[in-house]
């Protein structure tokens, strides 16, 4: 996918271990250092093994974006959450490609994508201090579903993003929320 002008190119990551080290390399310097110190003890490591076998079994998606220089600005890798939920777990852009546009113009040809793999709806989960990352999701439609509490990341928001006009009114009807409107007069 190209887009900004041929500014930048998202490719579909299909080497695992290549895309986890290129994000290993750059977390740190997207997410100022904040990231996990869990560890599974050896004891459960074989467990561990066994049902990392099964995850890999569901659908993923790893995905690169770089400059026209070929340099990877940023990443978004995700997975399936059940049979109509892609779940985005994670994704980042560098310090120094911020506010160029990338997620803007990113995002919909993913919606896109996912909508004709057969996907209903895009979950994501955030911290409830990373505003950017909210933000920008509820500017793509996202709206916030719930928010859980998990002792590796902490208390996380959880956003939904459907990707038919259907699945949000059925949200809305079940929940009964009134539909706001954003037009003056």
């Amino acid at each position: 996918m190209d887009f900004r002008n041929g500014r930048f190119t998202a490719d579909i990551c299909t080497d695992e271990a290549y895309f986890d080290k290129l994000v290993a390399q750059m977390y740190d310097e997207v997410f100022g250092g904040r990231t996990s110190h869990f560890t599974v003890p050896a004891e459960r490591q074989k467990d561990r093994e066994i049902l990392g076998a099964e995850f890999d079994t569901l659908h993923q998606e790893r995905i690169l974006v770089r400059d026209s220089d070929g340099e990877v600005a940023a990443w978004m890798k995700g997975e399936m959450e059940d049979p109509s939920t892609f779940y985005l777990r994670t994704a980042g852009i560098r310090p120094d490609f911020r506010n160029k546009g990338i997620a803007n113009a990113l995002y919909p040809q993913i919606f896109q994508y996912l909508r004709g793999l057969g996907y209903e709806r895009v979950s994501s989960q955030h911290h409830p201090n990373n505003g950017p990352a909210m933000m920008l999701q509820l500017s793509l439609g996202f709206i916030v579903e719930g928010m859980n509490v998990d002792e590796r990341w902490g208390p996380q928001v959880k956003m939904v993003r459907f990707l038919h006009e259907d699945r949000l009114r059925e949200f809305e009807r079940r929940f009964g929320l009134p539909e706001y409107s954003w037009r003056r007069g």
